[in-house]
Parts: structure tokens; sequence; C-alpha cells
């Protein structure tokens, strides 16, 4: 199974899910999930698996919250860590713009007029910015759709096809939800 934290615990909660010959947890990103205020779905679930399973955590930072949670929830961990001086990729151009945080819906709004591509992917650090950003975009003209975590499969997969007939042309997502999407005409 796989899930989004929020997600999965609402199948929990419901008891939608058995999870009782559960062998593996993977939490992969947990730096961000925790970011992001998903600890107590992270917790629920953990403690709501088997003791017996085996934990998985993948993160590229270790701040005190993911160390917390490896102590608490793993049994016998090690840790490996992947060093590498890797820049980005070599077919996408980094550009980076300065804004006042007051501008930044300005900001978006000038930079998808200028560039004007086929398509575009925004990313936004909560639900409520999504929200907001979408009906901003949406106000001023732009065929937008919106990825987060509290859409249904149902919903995400509409969405994604918009963007792929060419009936939306800009994608505004959290980052957790816009992960493994496959839009090939992203510019």
């Amino acid at each position: 199974v796989v899930g989004t934290p929020g997600r999965l615990c609402d199948h929990l909660r419901r008891k939608r899910l058995d999870i009782s010959e559960l062998k593996v947890v993977v939490l992969d990103e947990a730096d961000e999930m925790l970011n992001l205020g998903f600890r107590e779905d992270m917790e629920f679930i953990l403690e709501t698996t088997p003791e017996t399973r085996r934990t998985l955590l993948f993160s590229a930072t270790f701040p005190r919250g993911i160390v917390a949670l490896a102590k608490q929830y793993q049994q016998d961990a090690f840790r490996i860590e992947v060093a590498g001086d890797e820049g980005g990729h070599a077919d996408i151009e980094y550009r980076a713009i300065r804004v006042a945080a007051g501008d930044v819906e300005h900001a978006v709004v000038n930079v998808l007029r200028f560039y004007e591509s086929p398509s575009a992917l925004v990313f936004c650090n909560t639900r409520d910015a999504v929200r907001h950003l979408q009906a901003a975009l949406l106000e001023r003209g732009f065929s937008v759709v919106a990825l987060s975590g509290e859409l249904t499969q149902n919903e995400r997969t509409l969405a994604l096809q918009s963007l792929r007939d060419g009936r939306a042309r800009i994608c505004v997502a959290t980052d957790v939800a816009a992960r493994g999407i496959d839009l090939p005409s992203l510019d």
C-alpha cells in the first residue's frame, strides 16, 4: 500500500485497511513530511502497525525531529549516508528570482506570462497556498489545475489528464502531491 500520511490515517481510522500482516513500513521524504506538519499522522501510522514490522525511514536531511522519530520507532537501526557533489539535472535550466514576500503572487503571474511555456508546474508549501494561488491564476484567465493531498484519486487523475491533453496549462501543487507525476510536455 502506498499513500500519503493523511490518506493512510483516514483508511486506518475507518478500518478500511487491514495491516495485521504488515511486515515493512517505508517513510520516504520523512523530513519533508515533518516540515509539512504530518508528524502526528506519521506517529499514528507507526503506532497502529504491528510492533514486529521493520521501519525504513528515508530523509535528505536529519533534523532533530527525524532523529527522534528514528529512535522512537526503529530498533537496531543503522544510518546509511550517500555523499556526492551532484549538481542539478543538465537538461534543466535553473533560475532564481528574488521577490519580496508580499509580491510572490504577482511575480508568479509575471513569470508565467513572460515565459509562456506550454505547461508549467508551480510549487507551494501548503494546501492553502495551492488553493489561493490556483484561484488567483484562474481569476487572471490562466488555465490551471491544483494538486494537493486533499484531492481524491479521481480528482487527481482528472487534473493530470487535463494537463496532458492541453485543457490546462499550469499545475499548482504541493511538492509532496506532485512527486512521481509524469508530464511529458512539461517545459
